[in-house]
């Protein structure tokens, strides 16, 4: 395999790893709150922009729950795009970013 497809080959894993982790911290959440833990794991206060969430007296398995609820939101969100570019014989794979076609030429890798 070459270069190329190694990268994709570990953005890839990256992101399915990723998804894993967020799904584990869900369902360890969700089993937390299903035994029936209640302890008072502590108060969660956050904001962006106008708004404000605020969490009190959550049981534990609440957070499990939303931080894999993030994990997965965050993943999904950022998506995989690669862009492959081609200079003489030399051909390379870099992920694609936003902000479009403003790279760097690239003399050699």
């Amino acid at each position: 395999m070459d270069l190329s497809t190694h990268i994709i080959f570990s953005l890839i894993s990256y992101k399915i790893t990723s998804l894993v982790v967020g799904c584990v911290f869900a369902y360890m959440g969700y089993r937390l709150f299903m035994s029936g833990i209640w302890g008072h794991a502590g108060e969660l206060e956050t904001g962006f922009g106008d708004s404000r969430v605020v969490i009190k007296k959550a049981a534990p398995g609440t957070f499990f729950a939303l931080f894999g609820a993030v994990i997965i939101a965050i993943t999904l969100y950022k998506g995989l795009e690669f862009e492959n570019y081609t200079s003489g014989n030399k051909s390379f794979v870099e992920i694609a970013e936003e902000g479009g076609n403003d790279l760097p030429a690239r003399e050699s890798l």
